[in-house]
């Protein structure tokens, strides 16, 4: 199999991956179980590739292995964070926007919209499993100590922002922690995660994977990441001195 035979069993793997989401979507009512189809969908696509390709040990399992270790924990946050809530506010500010014709749109935008930016991102681990050359030894393991210290930032993040979440006050904003030394500590470690599987991929001679990186990096930084965040917090007086003294994005000193 070659690389465009691979990422068109891919596109199609992944459009049914999206559309089985979609279901469990109507069957519960809730679009907002796309958000746990997220991190699941890249151990999926990562996996499915890694058996088309036949690369059964070395880098391309580890590759793997640290796939599943980020996107495992990412849906098992995320489904534990929403099952006892109610439908994200974000989905029902869609559903009243596009009746009569919701469910249709929303497969479209939300649904099979991910699922293409899952497997462009997704492109940068892919890179790795089908690499055919050695690695530069110490840029690959400059990318998985990346990587690995990426999973545990955005982590812990996410664990200090739950306990936070518990007892917050209206108004409050979380600044202790990892929190003290960026606004968002999470985002961090995502991308940090993804720009070390570049990095490994780099190390296989595979330039191509720095595509998916910055894919994500465009849509955590410019899209619908931080500046919505940002912009929702942006007439809390808190969060204005605090935006004061804290990194956006790098942890750092405060000043």
């Amino acid at each position: 199999m070659n690389l465009f035979g691979l990422f068109t069993a891919l596109f199609a793997a992944t459009i049914l991956y999206m559309s089985a989401w979609f279901a469990v979507a109507r069957i519960t009512d809730r679009t907002d179980v796309v958000d746990t189809a997220w991190g699941l969908g890249f151990v999926y696509v990562t996996f499915v590739a890694w058996v088309l390709w036949g690369s059964p040990d070395g880098v391309a399992l580890l590759v793997v292995l640290f796939v599943a270790a980020w996107g495992i924990r990412l849906a098992l946050h995320i489904f534990t964070r929403t099952i006892k809530k109610s439908e994200d506010h974000r989905y029902v500010v869609y559903r009243k926007k596009w009746e009569p014709k919701f469910w249709a749109t929303a497969y479209l935008r939300i649904f099979l919209t991910q699922g293409v930016l899952l497997l462009i991102i997704s492109s940068t681990a892919i890179a790795s499993i089908t690499a055919e050359t050695d690695a530069f030894e110490l840029l690959l393991s400059a990318g998985f100590a990346v990587w690995g210290i990426g999973i545990v930032c955005e982590a812990v993040a996410d664990y200090q922002l739950r306990v936070f979440v518990r007892t917050k006050k209206p108004g409050e904003i979380m600044q202790t922690g990892i929190w003290r030394y960026s606004r968002h500590p999470n985002y961090f470690g995502e991308l940090a995660s993804w720009w070390g599987a570049a990095l490994v991929g780099l190390s296989l001679q595979q330039w191509w994977a720095v595509i998916g990186a910055a894919v994500i990096t465009l849509l955590i930084t410019k899209i619908s990441g931080i500046p919505l965040l940002e912009k929702h917090y942006a007439d809390n007086p808190t969060f204005k001195e605090y935006k004061k003294h804290t990194s956006i994005l790098i942890p750092l000193p405060r000043h």
